[in-house]
């Protein structure tokens, strides 16, 4: 400290608060809530709801439901279901599937399979396999290799090698150079 005196340098205890007040500083307590009351500022905690009520001002809490409903305003809570009813209101559960009905709409559960059924139209289930087949339909399973044998058509496993070869066709690797060297023939 003393070097950097005698060098011309501030040493850290200079920024002490006792140093700033002798060179006319201000020292960062003084920024306290104690001191800014003495020299007429406003502290943080004149902010607080009991200081506000003190000096006039709306504290926060003021906006609660009991003040609100104190001073005539319309709290949060207002807007419930209960409340819309009683102050003759339409609540947002008017738009349900009860009181859709009671309002003569559709609601939207009335579009599942079992209502579908009910009043004749074709719900998504009616595609499934099991139902295709009630009503004379070819479901997409009709298709498989299986199927194909049963009814007479030819499965696409059928143009397999093993196959072309018990039917008497050439399937594609008997064009290999081995094979055709092995039949006696001169590959390209």
């Amino acid at each position: 400290m003393l070097e950097k005196l005698r060098a011309g340098e501030t040493p850290r205890w200079r920024y002490s608060a006792q140093e700033k007040l002798r060179v006319g500083e201000t020292p960062r307590w003084r920024n306290s809530a104690l001191e800014k009351v003495h020299v007429g500022e406003t502290p943080h905690w004149r902010n607080s709801a009991l200081e506000k009520l003190r000096v006039g001002e709306t504290p926060h809490w003021r906006k609660s439901v009991l003040e609100k409903l104190r001073v005539g305003e319309t709290p949060s809570w207002r807007n419930t279901v209960l409340e819309k009813f009683r102050a003759g209101e339409t609540p947002r559960l008017r738009n349900s599937a009860l009181g859709k009905f009671r309002d003569g709409e559709t609601p939207r559960w009335r579009n599942s399979a079992l209502e579908k059924l009910r009043f004749e139209e074709t719900p998504r289930l009616r595609n499934s396999v099991l139902e295709k087949l009630r009503v004379g339909e070819t479901p997409r399973r009709r298709n498989y290799a299986l199927e194909k044998l049963r009814v007479g058509e030819t499965p696409r496993w059928r143009n397999t090698g093993l196959d072309k070869l018990r039917v008497g066709d050439t399937p594609c690797w008997r064009n290999s150079a081995l094979e055709k060297i092995r039949a006696g023939e001169t590959p390209r």
